[in-house]
């Protein structure tokens, strides 16, 4: 019997396997190339900028560049200033020498110093922002366990001159308020001076690079330099400071700026304050409350509101309107505190500052068009000024209004608060032949290094009404100031375009309606009246003196810094008057404007008037 022999069979190789762990393989490689690509390609400059980063020391020395005024004079600038640290048990001079030493140097007493190096502690202060003589005499004592390090140190050369304009720089070296906060990237930025890199024990790597290094002198941010003039910025604090104080008022601001360009030229605020020692002053203080709070501005506002009326068609320029003293609107009233005044034309609306006949220009138009108009004159939005923190003010939805809001708006008031800068814009685009200019503090930010000019201001700008109308507005208020009884605005040689206000004052939040006895007095002009150059806004937030007029409260100001600013600005003198005008002044008593009221529904008018009356001189 034979038998077939059995080939013995292979074992099949498991090409499964195989191919997973290829496919495996495959995809590893995918995911370590993908994952290199995005590093590399996507990723490849922050990552670099990281490790650049890592490799920098944070508190290398940086001085901010310099805050100057028009003409270069510094307002804000960056030393260096030294902090001693002390290691008292690497100290072996002893704690009685050393405390006697490091106080005479440092100018403290002597037992202060002493308590602080027998504390306890493994490391104290000794001293902070030291001058570099006093450094550089501890740093010859060439004592172990003393370190002395450098520190930027903002400095303000002119104390508080413009304070609420350029802001502080805080003990953490950032910018508070102002310029300083606003423009903080720009004075910081150093170019394309690389700095040092440092390994992770603070030694130098040296690395070749094209570009400038760093070296012994610490490199300066970007200058900045404002619109406000040294001399107008003295003059507007000085004038506006001597009243605030002789009137007891809560605050005031007084804003200078050139109506075709939108440069502020000064911009004052009191109280004032020293950045140099910012931590005793709260943030009322410290903040600019004339582009922070809003305020509802009384008779300056009417010039808006005969503008936007003629400048739509609703009025025309000679139309007239009847002041009996008190218009009734719906089941409201509103009126005026001095009485009637007749028929009056748009001058003597603006002569009599007439409350209800500003009403009646106020009801020919729809809210709508009143509501847009004022919206173009930049009413209840951001002029876009370049500091930190500005308000936007308060312009109600017109769908909301009713005839009452229209009739009080007219006058200043009902539905709408702004700040002093957005007026002082508003009233700017009048005289600017009814162009509005945004408002800016700014010149231009340049290069210390190599004084080129990295930016210039080029302000926004729109046409809210047309240039006749603009040229009308001016000439009636330029009328007013003529014809007018009042003090303010007659600046002897020139011809002034202008109007009084003295606002009724609201309480805090807007509740509470209208303070009793408390008023914002108020004056705006511009001159010449036929080419204006200069315009400035005076406001007095609650004064207690002069009978709290913006005649005898802001008028004063505004006719200070008027005449002193057109000297120094080289404006040229008015051509004289036209005699006519004088044959033309009212026979009738000229009455000092009042604070507008309103009088709500028949029950509260007793109440009302049991308030004691606000009067005239």
């Amino acid at each position: 019997m034979t038998y077939r022999r059995r080939r013995a069979r292979k074992p099949r190789s498991p090409l499964w396997r195989l191919r997973a762990f290829q496919a495996f393989l495959m995809f590893a490689f995918v995911l370590v190339f993908g994952r290199l690509y995005y590093l590399q390609m996507m990723k490849g400059g922050d990552l670099t900028k990281k490790a650049l980063d890592q490799r920098q020391q944070s508190n290398l020395l940086v001085h901010r560049g310099a805050i100057t005024d028009r003409k270069g004079l510094p307002l804000a600038i960056d030393t260096t200033r030294y902090d001693v640290y002390v290691h008292p048990e690497l100290l072996k001079a002893g704690p009685e020498k050393a405390s006697e030493v490091l106080a005479r140097i440092t100018h403290q007493d002597t037992q202060k110093v002493y308590k602080l190096l027998t504390a306890g502690f493994p490391v104290v202060t000794i001293a902070l922002h030291l001058e570099r003589s006093a450094a550089d005499e501890i740093q010859a004592l060439n004592w172990a366990g003393i370190d002395i390090t450098p520190r930027p140190f903002r400095h303000y050369p002119e104390g508080q001159l413009a304070a609420h304009l350029l802001g502080y720089v805080n003990v953490d070296t950032r910018g508070q308020g102002g310029i300083e906060q606003s423009q903080e990237g720009m004075l910081k930025d150093t170019g394309d001076i690389a700095k040092p890199e440092l390994d992770g024990r603070g030694h130098t790597i040296l690395v070749s690079r094209g570009t400038q290094a760093w070296d012994i002198t610490p490199p300066l941010g970007r200058h900045v330099e404002l619109t406000i003039d040294n001399y107008l910025q003295h003059l507007a604090e000085r004038e506006l400071n001597a009243m605030a104080r002789h009137s007891h008022a809560q605050r005031a601001s007084a804003i200078i700026t050139d109506p075709s360009n939108g440069e502020i030229l000064a911009w004052a605020n009191y109280p004032p304050y020293d950045p140099n020692d910012y931590s005793k002053y709260p943030f009322a203080i410290t903040k600019n409350w004339s582009m922070v709070d809003v305020y509802q501005p009384g008779s300056t506002f009417k010039i808006l509101t005969v503008a936007s009326g003629l400048d739509l068609g609703t009025i025309k320029p000679n139309s007239t309107f009847y002041d009996a003293g008190t218009l009734r609107v719906g089941n409201r009233s509103v009126h005026n505190h001095d009485g009637a005044h007749g028929t009056l034309d748009l001058l003597h609306l603006f002569i009599h500052s007439s409350n209800v006949a500003a009403a009646q220009v106020a009801l020919t138009m729809t809210p709508k068009q009143f509501h847009d108009k004022l919206q173009e004159f930049g009413v209840g939005s951001l002029t876009g000024v370049d500091l930190s923190g500005e308000s936007a003010g308060l312009l109600l939805n017109d769908k909301h209004w009713k005839p009452i809001d229209s009739a009080t708006t007219g006058f200043g008031q009902g539905a709408i608060a702004l700040t002093p800068l957005q007026l002082a814009a508003a009233i700017g685009a009048v005289a600017n032949d009814g162009i509005w200019v945004q408002p800016h503090v700014i010149r231009r930010i340049y290069d210390p290094r190599t004084g080129v000019t990295e930016k210039w201001t080029e302000p926004k700008h729109h046409t809210v009404i047309n240039a006749d109308t603009a040229k009308l507005i001016r000439s009636l208020l330029a009328d007013n100031i003529a014809m007018g009884s009042q003090i303010a605005g007659k600046v002897p040689g020139y011809r002034v375009a202008g109007k009084t206000g003295t606002a009724q004052k609201t309480g805090a939040n807007g509740k509470h309606g209208y303070l009793a006895g408390q008023t914002i007095a108020s004056f705006i002009g511009f001159l010449p009246a036929d080419a204006p150059q200069l315009l400035c806004l005076v406001v007095v937030d609650s004064p207690q003196t002069d009978g709290r007029w913006g005649n005898t409260v802001a008028g004063p100001v505004f006719n200070a810094i008027a005449i002193e600013s057109a000297r120094y600005l080289g404006i040229p003198p008015s051509q004289p008057t036209d005699p006519k005008l004088n044959k033309a002044k009212m026979a009738s008593h000229t009455k000092q404007e009042q604070p507008p009221s309103i009088k709500y529904a028949e029950e509260q008018v007793a109440a009302t008037d049991k308030k004691p009356a606000l009067h005239t001189q």
